[in-house]
């Protein structure tokens, strides 16, 4: 049952916070409230730490999330609908005025404020022992993932710690190292504090700090080689692995059956995102944020209904076309021996008019209804299939929609990522109820193999291969079997693309390993020109540098101009 703990929580941020909507160096108490008595009360309590989980549901299954973290990346091109070509291209215009990155800076502020504020309630006399235990390690919990995102994305920008109390004119930089500082001593306080077990209600659990701590000691590790954080990296993500509360689905399919969408149930979610079917229970606490549920249903969506034979409906869902696979990402996997191909992705549409037209039927004299209407192949189409194919359905090959050396040349038509549907929906809706999963199991998988590549490869080889063969198609487990010569950072990368591909994590990956720039000159045509090393890092927002008073000191990051 999806968990329903943020009510009241536009009101109560502006209780907590103080931050007007321009930002966070201008924080006035406009609304007129204050912190008492309400706030001294164990109800007050609870909401103010309820307000700690909201500001994930601006990022996660969220247009700006994955504009964020998707695209600009090897795995996804801009789509014919893209609104933040931006990030998609590393543009000229790509700076501190561009929308999505001002929104994301915004709300992650805003976040870690609901976390300071509520971290100054406790210990409280009004909880339990236990309670301001908990309370504390979750309320430090948001804290830790907060602040990860804010420095992975920026640098060193402004580390908050304390509760706001009056305006702000001035901004201090801290270095990524004290970010860190903080950061892994919050985590230790909520995997000491937090009771071990599944989250089951979108509680942060101490099985929920265990791993995302094992992502954050890898981050860091990458960026300092210090062999003790990888070590640490290790050791938590094979704490998940062996507590035997996760496991795989046999058939993968499972995995994304909207059945399985809540993170509480599923056998695979770590760490997910709430999201319900009411528009009312979806709410965040920034009025300005454009989510009201996951929309990962039509963001990778492909312009279907104008084709002869279709029109929209709830199964195909809204073509929103944002972001398109790569060329890329489509030949990173074997179906013939591999589960997931068929399950991530969508590459056949069924003629869903009934009757259909005359104007449809000129176009395709033997299409039928619930026959194929549109068939996107991810290879050359033989000229037989283009003969077969004529009088019956729009047939597009992987040379229709992409040069040979991967530029789009079709960008509202392609082979759909399509794991995040939602056949349930409610007709032309633009969200839907599906968590957005943060950290699965896999995951744990690919941490500890790529934490001990240079100390342990063949234990490394082994959890990888004991992964591996959970996603072959049955009889082909020993095809999917690597040898130690051929686990590399590189095909680490391979295996988190098949696998964690739209779920938001890509970029980080990508700057983490060092790899962003090579990989995106690689594989993605429309930004390999434009991409540099100063990309490692966002544009800090332009409205903020415009509101600081020491603009010598608090300056852009480097690379980017006004």
């Amino acid at each position: 049952m999806k968990t329903k703990f943020y009510y009241y929580i536009s009101i109560l941020f502006l209780c907590l916070c103080h931050v007007s909507c321009e930002d966070f160096l201008e924080e006035t108490n406009k609304s007129g409230l204050t912190t008492d008595p309400f706030m001294k009360t164990k109800v007050g309590i609870e909401s103010a730490l309820n307000s700690c989980y909201s500001g994930a549901r601006t990022f996660y299954g969220q247009e700006d999330g994955f504009g964020m973290t998707e695209s600009g990346t090897d795995l996804f091109l801009r789509g014919g609908d893209n609104k933040a070509n931006q990030l998609a291209d590393y543009t000229i215009d790509l700076n501190g005025s561009q929308s999505t990155i001002g929104n994301v800076w915004k709300n992650l502020y805003l976040s870690l404020s609901a976390c300071n504020q509520t971290i100054s309630l406790l210990p409280s006399e009004v909880l339990t022992e236990a309670e301001n235990k908990s309370f504390e390690g979750q309320a430090k919990f948001w804290r830790a993932f907060y602040l990860w995102l804010i420095t992975e994305t920026w640098g060193d920008v402004v580390l908050n710690t304390e509760p706001i109390t009056g305006a702000v004119t001035e901004a201090h930089r801290s270095s990524v190292e004290d970010f860190y500082k903080v950061i892994f001593d919050d985590l230790d306080v909520a995997v000491n504090q937090l009771a071990p077990g599944k989250s089951t209600d979108g509680r942060i659990t101490q099985d929920v700090a265990k791993a995302f701590k094992a992502r954050a000691c890898l981050t860091r590790a990458c960026a300092t080689g210090e062999a003790s954080l990888y070590a640490e990296a290790a050791m938590l993500a094979k704490d998940i692995i062996n507590s035997q509360r996760y496991s795989f689905y046999t058939d993968y399919s499972d995995m994304w059956d909207i059945a399985n969408c809540d993170g509480g149930t599923n056998k695979e979610a770590i760490f997910s995102i709430n999201y319900t079917n009411s528009e009312l229970e979806n709410n965040a606490f920034d009025a300005t944020a454009t989510n009201s549920g996951n929309k990962g249903i039509v963001d990778f969506v492909m312009k279907y209904d104008k084709e002869a034979g279709m029109e929209r409906d709830v199964l195909n869902a809204r073509p929103f076309q944002r972001y398109m696979p790569s060329r890329y990402l489509l030949q990173l996997y074997n179906e013939n021996i591999d589960q997931r191909y068929k399950v991530t992705f969508k590459d056949a549409w069924y003629a869903n008019k009934n009757p259909l037209s005359e104007s449809d039927l000129k176009v395709y004299p033997l299409m039928a209804t619930g026959d194929t209407a549109i068939y996107i192949m991810k290879t050359a189409a033989t000229d037989s299939q283009k003969v077969w194919a004529s009088k019956r359905y729009r047939l597009l090959d992987v040379n229709d929609v992409y040069t040979s050396e991967g530029k789009a040349i079709l960008r509202s038509q392609f082979v759909e990522m399509h794991k995040f549907a939602d056949p349930t929906a409610v007709y032309n809706q633009d969200w839907c109820q599906r968590d957005a999963f943060v950290i699965r199991l896999p995951e744990m998988y690919f941490i500890a193999a790529e934490a001990m590549l240079q100390t342990n490869k063949q234990e490394a080889v082994d959890l990888m291969n004991e992964f591996l063969m959970k996603r072959a198609i049955p009889s082909k487990e020993n095809d999917m079997r690597i040898t130690e010569s051929e686990l590399t950072i590189d095909f680490i990368l391979d295996e988190r693309a098949r696998e964690l591909c739209g779920e938001q994590i890509r970029w980080f990956d990508l700057k983490r390993t060092k790899k962003l720039v090579e990989y995106v000159k690689l594989h993605n045509m429309d930004a390999k020109d434009n991409i540099q090393e100063y990309h490692m890092l966002r544009p800090i927002p332009q409205n903020q540098l415009d509101a600081v008073t020491n603009k010598d000191e608090f300056t852009q990051n480097p690379g980017y101009t006004k």
